[in-house]
């Protein structure tokens, strides 16, 4: 258990870097109190300096009002991307001297052989390189000047000339790459703008949420007036969750203060990173004498059960300990408390199914899984239950046609159907729905109003609520449907992305209409005849890697077919967003649990045939360096976790009988459960 004297201790070192101008990290772990102790120093700069000038930045509204409510208004609290607006945003010259570079086609470049890896592994790697990088061209040169592209040449081709192909890939890069800067050069800068959505607009010369991050990362290095700006604006920059911001912007504010006045102060957890866009660690600042590592032990949230499960998944110095808190009735807590329940279960199969398995082997998987789920609730009712992804969320939350259409094609579900909804404006409308179903309805007409809907009337408001109401009680509405009559009605605007989208879904089908080799393939393929083995006996000169091309081509067709089918509703979007991304369900993703403290919880550590992760590596050492990147990606995914967890923990795993042993090594309370046939 932290002593009084320890906890003060984290505190007032940051206290003293403070008063002597020096840069800090306080790392914590889970439950540590790292935005408590954030709120704590802006009350001792308040009392020590009240004339300091301190910016706090934070990842989400959410977190800028919890920060607000405790400090007041004397310090700006904001999120990193409006920090960043108001940094950069009116220089907008000087943004049309970079601006280019969002919209640019990367040059292609051979990476070296690893030492490890195949001649033919290579080659392979190689090509698929080569083709992602021509199909980005083929597809920007589509979008912004609707001229096409022969298609990409196969594997068998390539491999004759790589380096010939790859130099004229990158003729056909620097030529259009020319156009785009060129076009640029050409437009008003006073036209450029922030749109305040995820997405960069060429025709508009408007910038996204993630262009916002490269922009201020390109002028900063180009400008080195703008660390004057910071430096003369700012004393302090504080910014909470530092492992999720992204690395381009941090590294260029710790360089800052490297050599100026300015000091900035970190707060995080580099054992939580779990998004490929931050910067995770910041030890090489800590190295060099940038940043001074202060750590905080303290666990203000999880019970001594789960403390003791989770403090040998850091790989780090902390190791936490259970500290009181306040209750909200204003007693503290006591040793009662802070106890719960910890179990680790795990069943023994001859096979694990994978990705490319038959679908009975994968719905026995499934239901192997559900069983297991279904001990641990007896063990911990009222569990939330974290998982990777997992077809059965879909079913259990009323979205599982819309999970086979993504399924059919994609193997990693959840990140092209986020991104391609997105695309497409539909969880534009959907939130609106949601924020409307939520009775939040300022904010429901401030959005529409930006799309042009005018509300002034009470019949203006009728109309919005009838709309709305339609999207939200019409079963029947398809989800193609959903979006013209959102842009008919004025309730979205039809974005650039979203119109590209169209436009380049709609020059595929006429060319995959117009292709006889295709077609061909297409027909055998429909009749049965679906491996090449089957189709080569029909046509001997046939290749492996026009089979492979031509059922990618038909996979794609047939997801464009049923995106746009009337079969697929709107209604199971609205599920997807309200019960799924919202987490209005008892499934959560192990994404979306960071920060969320949970009384109880059931974590499934399974892959559901994501290769980003493997959670055997966590016991089972590898000495393969291809790998141990996936294990520190599953390692610190595993302890966010298990760390949201109050009181009840418990973890559930599929094992092979290869891997009992290992995995009882790392886990020795861990309980077999069997089922009957």
């Amino acid at each position: 258990m932290a002593t009084e004297a320890e906890t003060i201790t984290a505190l007032k070192q940051c206290e003293e870097c403070i008063a002597s101008h020096i840069s800090f990290v306080l790392q914590g772990g889970a439950g540590s109190g790292k935005t408590e102790s954030l709120k704590e120093l802006l009350l001792y700069i308040k009392r020590a300096n009240p004339s300091a000038r301190v910016i706090c930045i934070t990842h989400t509204n959410a977190a800028v009002r919890e920060i607000l409510s405790r400090v007041g208004d004397q310090y700006t609290v904001c999120t990193i991307h409006s920090f960043l607006y108001h940094l950069i945003g009116r220089y907008k010259k000087n943004i049309k001297t970079v601006i280019d570079q969002l919209f640019l086609v990367p040059l292609m470049e051979r990476k070296e052989q690893p030492g490890n890896m195949s001649e033919k592994d290579y080659a392979a790697k190689e090509y698929e390189c080569y083709k992602k990088l021509y199909q980005k061209c083929a597809a920007t040169l589509f979008s912004k000047y609707r001229e096409t592209s022969p298609p990409v040449c196969g594997k068998r081709n390539y491999d004759k000339g790589p380096c010939a192909f790859n130099h004229l890939l990158n003729e056909k890069i620097g030529a259009l790459n020319a156009r785009i800067s060129a076009s640029i050069l050409e437009k008003d800068a006073t036209s450029i703008y922030y749109n305040e959505t995820k997405f960069n607009n060429f025709k508009k010369l408007s910038y996204g949420h993630d262009g916002l991050l490269i922009l201020f990362h390109l002028l900063f290095r180009k400008y080195p007036l703008l660390e004057k700006i910071i430096s003369d604006r700012y004393d302090y920059i504080f910014v909470d969750e530092y492992q999720d911001t992204q690395k381009d912007v941090l590294s260029d504010l710790l360089d800052l203060s490297s050599h100026s006045p300015l000091t900035v102060g970190l707060f995080g957890d580099s054992m939580q990173t779990i998004y490929e866009d931050g910067v995770g660690e910041v030890d090489s600042y800590i190295t060099t004498g940038v940043l001074k590592a202060i750590y905080k032990p303290d666990n203000y949230r999880c019970s001594y059960e789960v403390i003791n499960f989770i403090n040998p998944m850091r790989s780090d110095v902390i190791e936490q300990h259970v500290a009181f808190k306040k209750l909200e009735s204003g007693q503290m807590e006591i040793e009662s408390d802070r106890h719960g329940i910890v179990k680790t279960l795990y069943t023994v199969v001859d096979k694990k199914p994978s990705s490319h398995s038959a679908a009975d082997e994968k719905e026995q998987y499934y239901k192997l899984i559900d069983d297991m789920i279904s001990k641990a609730l007896v063990i911990a009712p009222d569990s939330k239950i974290l998982i990777l992804t997992n077809k059965a969320i879909a079913e259990k939350n009323g979205f599982s046609h819309l999970y086979q259409v993504f399924d059919d094609r994609y193997s990693d579900v959840k990140e092209h159907m986020e991104d391609y909804l997105q695309t497409i404006q539909a969880l534009e409308i959907g939130e609106i729905c949601n924020l409307y179903g939520q009775g939040n309805y300022n904010t429901v007409i401030s959005s529409v109003r930006k799309s042009g809907y005018v509300v002034k009337t009470v019949a203006d408001k009728q109309a919005l609520h009838d709309a709305l109401l339609k999207l939200l009680e019409d079963k029947d509405l398809s989800l193609a449907e959903a979006i013209e009559k959102a842009i008919e009605l004025k309730l979205i605007k039809r974005s650039e992305t979203a119109e590209n989208s169209q436009s380049y879904e709609n020059h595929f089908l006429v060319t995959a209409a117009t292709d006889p080799s295709y077609q061909s393939f297409k027909q055998l393929f429909l009749e049965g005849k679906n491996t090449f083995t089957k189709q080569k006996k029909d046509k001997p000169t046939y290749t492996e890697e026009e089979f492979k091309e031509h059922k990618h081509k038909l996979e794609e067709e047939q997801f464009i077919a049923a995106i746009r089918s009337h079969n697929l509703k709107f209604n199971e979007v609205l599920n997807y967003i309200i019960k799924y991304i919202n987490e209005e369900t008892a499934y959560i993703t192990m994404h979306k649990t960071k920060e969320t403290s949970i009384p109880s919880v059931i974590v499934v550590m399974e892959e559901f045939f994501w290769n980003d992760y493997d959670f055997s590596l966590i016991y089972n050492d590898s000495d393969d360096p291809q790998k141990q990147e996936r294990k520190k990606k599953t390692q610190n995914l595993a302890y966010v976790s298990c760390s949201r967890a109050r009181n009840n923990l418990v973890c559930l795993r599929v094992l092979k009988s290869d891997e009992i042993d290992a995995f009882k090594q790392k886990f020795p309370l861990a309980e077999e459960v069997t089922f009957s046939e």
